[in-house]
């Protein structure tokens, strides 16, 4: 029997999901790993692949190889491309687009529709809108705002493209969900070199770094701040989600 799957970046996007699901297998894929467990009685797997859509191509196909899910969800932090898209606010995709081909593809309606209905029925804050897959972390709102524009999108993401060309070669009906991190007005500091592609931080870079910026160790907590929004908002979602399907 087909089960669904989960999949994000990074361990602290999902790290509520991780520590609530009673995990009964784990399998390493180097750098990705998949989790096989139950929640709320309910078998799902959770692929976690590490950030860039090489790794997301990488570990998504290796556990495609194991077995193939009856829906991909694919979760985690976006930036904001749109005012629309406020702090901790759900973006469901109606479609990802690839910031240089140009190319995107659709998300599955039934799975778009069900997210919806969750969210409104809960009353979350959430839009439904297009995403842009690009290929380095988007500081300055500006370009975020660009982009959007561009792209006609309202949030910004590096992994998103990959999950749904994977999923559309192997007919799987997929969906990305979102949490915003950085609206769109928020400038991000440059920590691109003091960030390990699991997304945690490399000690020396980052002491190295804030010596030359000490201006960006206050950036730092408030980033923190938004990733626990973030969080929140993807782990009641995903809860509310798991008990759905």
């Amino acid at each position: 029997m087909s089960t669904p799957l989960i999949i994000a970046a990074l361990t602290d996007e999902v790290r509520d999901l991780k520590a609530k699901l009673a995990i009964d297998l784990c399998i390493h894929f180097k750098p990705a790993t998949l989790h096989r467990g139950l929640l709320f009685n309910k078998e799902l797997e959770l692929l976690i692949t590490g950030m860039g859509a090489d790794r997301m191509k990488k570990g998504l196909k290796e556990a495609l190889a194991q077995k193939m899910p009856s829906s991909i969800l694919y979760v985690g932090y976006a930036g904001g491309a749109s005012p629309v898209a406020s702090l901790g606010t759900l973006v469901l995709s109606e479609f990802v687009v690839d910031e240089k081909s140009q190319k995107r593809f659709v998300s599955n309606k039934d799975l778009l529709h069900q997210a919806r209905k969750i969210c409104e029925t809960q009353k979350w804050s959430h839009q439904v809108g297009g995403m842009v897959t690009v290929d380095h972390v988007v500081s300055s709102p500006h370009e975020k705002a660009d982009l959007g524009a561009v792209h006609e999108a309202i949030a910004l993401d590096m992994e998103a493209f990959a999950v749904a060309q994977i999923a559309n070669d192997n007919n799987i009906s997929w969906l990305v969900v979102k949490s915003i991190l950085d609206p769109v007005e928020m400038q991000l500091p440059d920590l691109q070199d003091c960030i390990e592609p699991t997304g945690e931080p490399k000690p020396m870079h980052l002491m190295e770094h804030l010596f030359k910026q000490p201006k960006d160790l206050m950036k730092l907590s408030n980033i923190q701040y938004c990733a626990n929004q973030a969080r929140n908002s993807l782990a009641q979602f995903i809860e509310a989600w798991v008990q759905a399907v």
